[in-house]
């Protein structure tokens, strides 16, 4: 059961949700223009927490020249899940993802 929320309480969730939501779909949209690099998106996801919590499957994507088969293939291959955040790679799965997009 989902606990109780003031008014306050829950306009602030939804302002932090919609920030996540908005910081997330920023950085997508500077990956799929190539203004923004993988390796700047591990260099964000070290300061910010939002960024963290992204899926790898959200960022990979969103890379240019990966569609969805070819996303999926490659954390396969890596053996990275399909929900795994930034923040939960191992140091080997982002050593490959590094080597793969640089």
């Amino acid at each position: 059961m989902l606990p109780e929320m003031t008014d306050e309480q829950r306009a602030a969730a939804l302002e932090r949700a919609q920030l996540a939501r908005r910081t997330r779909a920023e950085i997508k949209a500077l990956l799929q223009t190539g203004s923004l690099t993988f390796a700047d998106v591990l260099d964000r996801a070290a300061e910010d927490d939002l960024v963290a919590g992204t899926r790898v499957k959200a960022i990979v994507g969103a890379m240019p020249g990966m569609g969805k088969i070819t996303t999926i293939r490659l954390l396969e291959e890596i053996g990275i899940a399909e929900n795994r955040t930034l923040r939960g790679m191992t140091p080997r799965q982002t050593k490959e993802l590094l080597e793969r997009f640089s």
